[in-house]
């Protein structure tokens, strides 16, 4: 039975057996891995921190017949803003979601790894983080091969979409207002187009310094939202509860 080692951010945990659990591992070396870890359920488990939602841990793991077995692990940053903060745990969830439902076992890339990575440590502490969040989604469906069309209406090639374009998932990017007559997609203002662009090869750092109305942030929300949930065929759960939180907060 090989031994192999890996950096990995843990995607999710689930439940198998009493105190074994099945985590679902996004790795620099390997990409994405599947591997069952027993007993960390227990109190005195040593490995129980390492293996938490959203933690950067070092692991080795025992090659299985269907899944891994996690033979060791350390945690090198569980990222302790997160759980200190509901929004900010939520859009964790969210982005390990999205990185679980876009890729598939065993394929390595670095820059998706990093990008994951880079995120979840801008979340602890970013001002806005929702607009993290947008650049992160624009960026990994980039390198993933699915980069939305912003610079023209995808259907008829026209660049001039002011005042108003809309974004077609179905289509992979934005429509003008002609060739989007009654399709009933997203409408996006000239701004939410302008952020969009920006956000695909801006310095995630500097996000923070962009000032983005109301409006142009619910669109780009909304258009990724639709995007997302058509290229992976389902709607994020992590989203539906931050969107349910936002509700609540707003109607109490």
């Amino acid at each position: 039975m090989k031994l192999y080692g890996v950096q990995a951010v843990v995607l999710n945990s689930r439940q198998m057996r009493d105190a074994d659990r099945v985590l679902t591992l996004y790795s620099r070396e390997k990409g994405k891995i599947q591997a069952v870890a027993h007993g960390v359920s227990k109190p005195t488990s040593r490995k129980r921190g390492a293996v938490q939602p959203f933690c950067h841990s070092e692991f080795m793991l025992r090659r299985g017949r269907e899944l891994d077995t996690v033979s060791q692990c350390e945690g090198r940053d569980i990222f302790p803003g997160l759980w200190n903060d509901l929004d900010r745990m939520g859009y964790a969830a969210y982005v390990s979601e999205i990185v679980d439902g876009l890729t598939v076992d065993g394929e390595p890339n670095k820059a998706v790894f990093d990008l994951l990575l880079g995120t979840l440590g801008k979340l602890e502490t970013a001002n806005v983080p929702d607009l993290t969040v947008r650049g992160f989604e624009l960026r990994l469906v980039s390198l993933l091969g699915y980069r939305p069309h912003l610079d023209s209406c995808v259907s008829c090639g026209n660049e001039s979409l002011n005042p108003v374009a809309v974004f077609s998932a179905a289509n992979g990017g934005l429509l003008c207002k002609s060739c989007a007559a009654g399709t009933g997609e997203v409408p996006c203002t000239g701004e939410t187009v302008a952020v969009m662009r920006l956000l695909l090869n801006w310095d995630p750092a500097k996000v923070g310094r962009l000032r983005v109305s109301i409006r142009s942030r619910d669109e780009m929300r909304k258009a990724m939202g639709e995007y997302l949930q058509w290229l992976t065929e389902k709607r994020s759960r992590s989203m539906h509860f931050l969107e349910s939180v936002k509700e609540y907060r707003t109607t109490d």
